[in-house]
């Protein structure tokens, strides 16, 4: 399997690096790759491994790509939907605001690595996750069969434990409450894509165009779980594996799915650990 994800200099400080040396320290190295899509804020467009990255270019299983110089339609596109978007994307909440455009790079350098490797299966994970165990490809191929995309959607969820960190580190139940609409919205924590069946490269570009159609600014949120689950919705021919279905109506605690899910045997997700920090530093 392939993974990719994306990193600024500040997110790999903050949990990045520690996503690497997962991939390593729990061998799926040996049999995966991880390719990682970067911003440097230092200098955007260039063409060399930013210096937070170079202790890892010898690593043949790790491919680093800048995402801030894919240009798509004669136009680098990351700063063109920046610009097309922010002013027209009032502040509403964490899910709405100008700075809803940062949550366009996951999408981008899905859309990417399509234009880069074709119609090879991978997977899109957060900077925020780490490996716990080795992973065989026989997981994936399993996971996948008969399904064009695997996801995290937390559309059933009715009831939502919440969760907090306890004095001695242990992650435990803090309140319950009931759900509402801006609880329900897709994980994009971990997403597979299947191109063994037909019609995956339409979701990809559904969801890419999504942004640079502006039609996300039709969407109550603005964010690349919104947009995930508009494209969703509308290529219902799609087969979709939703590995948060046997968790009925109830969320985890602190809807901690990566871990409720079959992921959880090899991977964990922690939440919260990018998002306060940048949203407190204006910067998501």
């Amino acid at each position: 399997m392939i993974f990719i994800t994306t990193f600024t200099k500040e997110i790999y400080q903050i949990c990045g690096k520690s996503l690497l040396e997962s991939f390593i320290n729990t061998n799926n190295h040996k049999k995966h790759q991880l390719y990682v899509f970067f911003e440097n804020e230092d200098d955007l467009h260039t063409e060399y491994y930013p210096e937070w990255l170079v202790e890892w270019s010898d690593k043949p299983y790790f491919t680093f790509v800048n995402l801030m110089n894919y240009e798509y339609d004669s136009k680098i596109i990351i700063p063109f939907v920046d610009e097309l978007l922010r002013s027209k994307i009032k502040h509403t909440g964490e899910y709405s605001s100008p700075r809803s455009v940062k949550w366009f790079r996951p999408v981008a350098a899905i859309h990417y690595f399509y234009e880069l490797m074709g119609n090879t299966n991978f997977s899109s994970i957060d900077a925020d996750c780490l490996f716990t165990e080795e992973v065989s490809d026989s997981f994936f191929e399993s996971m996948l069969e008969g399904y064009n995309v695997a996801f995290l959607g937390r559309e059933k969820f009715n009831i939502m434990r919440h969760g907090g960190y306890a004095p001695d580190g242990s992650y435990v139940h803090t309140n319950t409450v009931p759900a509402t609409d801006a609880d329900r919205h897709t994980e994009t924590g971990y997403i597979g894509f299947n191109f063994d069946m037909p019609g995956t490269d339409s979701f990809i570009e559904r969801n890419f165009n999504y942004w640079l159609s502006e039609d996300v600014l039709n969407l109550e949120w603005k964010t690349d779980c919104h947009t995930f689950d508009a494209t969703r919705k509308e290529l219902v021919d799609l087969k979709y594996n939703n590995l948060c279905e046997p968790m009925g109506e109830v969320s985890p605690i602190g809807s901690r799915v990566i871990e409720a899910s079959v992921l959880g045997s090899w991977f964990i997700h922690h939440k919260g650990t990018i998002g306060p920090v940048l949203y407190s530093k204006n910067k998501l």
